[in-house]
């Protein structure tokens, strides 16, 4: 494949989360915060309860954004009742912190150059402007599209489409970058649209369908 694959692209989509902001680094400094503000360090050792508590929510996370679940339904376990309080708090924190991924200002300041850039997300309505505000990369988004707009996540093909209705783009010039193999590159590959693999966490896979790979965002530069 040559530099001159993307040539086609009018339309740009990238993932929010681990994609552009770093919601791995904020996420851990937001619960630290948090869990000193309730005291539970008198209750349980900060690494005891990160061990317990991340696993299970990550799991949830997974399993709403592949429509096993509701949001009702996650949002209604008696565990995340106890804390819901505590659920609050560690968003109203996250929201606030800056830390975005490594090359994003200048992947986004480089793809704003040829043309708008849009965000496709499955993350909630009232935060997930709010963290590129935070990070300083709002500035860089035209459009902010996410699976609270219509009820659907990624990787249902439902919600890619709606995108494209939104920004008036066609599947066949359009490129969904983002870290998500699941829900951002089978979802857009599925929608017929290209798609470049951010592989942050060097993830070896069985099958690979999308148009390019990397694991640096900078080195997308070169190609769009």
């Amino acid at each position: 494949m040559d530099k001159t694959y993307f040539g086609k692209i009018r339309t740009v989509f990238i993932d929010l989360d681990d994609t552009i902001w770093d919601f791995s680094a904020n996420s851990k400094v937001a619960m630290r915060i948090v869990y000193e503000k309730y005291g539970l360090q008198d209750q349980c050792p900060y690494d005891d309860f990160i061990a317990c508590y991340m696993p299970n929510n990550e799991s949830l996370c997974t399993r709403l954004h592949l429509g096993e679940i509701t949001k009702e339904y996650e949002q209604g376990l008696i565990w995340r009742k106890e804390l819901l309080n505590f659920d609050y708090d560690y968003l109203e924190t996250i929201v606030t912190l800056k830390q975005v991924v490594d090359g994003a200002p200048e992947l986004l300041a480089h793809l704003t150059k040829r043309g708008p850039v849009h965000v496709l997300s499955n993350g909630f309505a009232n935060l997930q402007s709010r963290k590129l505000k935070s990070g300083g990369i709002d500035k860089y988004i035209t459009k902010l599209i996410l699976s609270d707009d219509i009820d659907v996540t990624k990787p249902d093909r439902r919600l890619f489409d709606y995108a494209l209705e939104q920004v008036g783009g066609t599947p066949e010039t359009t490129v969904m970058i983002g870290d998500n193999y699941d829900a951002d590159i089978l979802g857009a590959n599925n929608a017929g649209w290209h798609t470049i693999f951010f592989n942050r966490k060097n993830v070896v896979l069985e099958t690979n369908v999308a148009d390019l790979t990397v694991t640096r965002l900078t080195d997308i530069i070169a190609w769009l």
